[in-house]
């Protein structure tokens, strides 16, 4: 049977609109991962918490630098961690950044002859999207709390009006996601958020 988060990280398309809103929604019960974050804050938290998994799944369908970093940068770089799984894909990000400075020192001709050895390994976030969805299975009250925060998402009805801070961090979000070339309505994040 499929997790609360495996629910939310493999939801059809047509139905990620509607996940994305009742992210940004607050409801009776949410609960912040941290008590000192106000509202915004949270919102977006809970954003990311189901962006994370879609913008991976897209990147593995189409595997770009721009997309590796945009991901990294977005979710993975400035989080404490010093599990192994972090440790190496802070070092291949890196490589990957270092990749696409070079690629754009270079010219047009040099650029595509040499982009096969310039490639990111469609994979690089498999252990981190692992430990997105089920944190640690075998800590029970983790993987229970982590699970209970995707559940609050899914308990949540959507809510169309956000506060004008919400949606302005939405659009930097969304701005973001585009630049780096990723499907927004594979995001969920069609709409305009004006």
């Amino acid at each position: 049977m499929a997790s609360v988060a495996q629910k939310i990280a493999f939801a059809p398309v047509e139905t990620r609109r509607a996940l994305v809103y009742a992210a940004l929604s607050r409801s009776q019960g949410a609960v912040a991962m941290n008590m000192a974050v106000d509202s915004v804050q949270t919102s977006i938290d809970r954003l990311k918490r189901v962006l994370f998994p879609w913008m991976v799944l897209d990147f593995r369908g189409e595997p770009t630098k721009t997309k590796a970093l945009c991901i990294f940068k977005m979710f993975l770089s400035d989080k404490e961690d010093d599990t192994a799984a972090y440790a190496k894909l802070s070092s291949e990000m890196k490589t990957v950044e270092q990749n696409s400075k070079l690629a754009k020192s270079m010219s047009w001709f040099k650029r595509v002859k040499t982009s096969k050895s310039r490639t990111v390994d469609s994979n690089i976030f498999d252990d981190m999207f692992l430990l997105h969805l089920e944190n640690d299975p075998k800590d029970t009250l983790r993987y229970q709390m982590n699970q209970e925060l995707f559940a609050q998402i899914l308990r949540t009805p959507p809510t169309l009006s956000q506060g004008k801070d919400v949606l302005a961090a939405v659009r930097t979000i969304r701005q973001t996601c585009k630049e780096a070339g990723f499907d927004l309505k594979n995001l969920g994040l069609s709409d305009s958020f004006t």
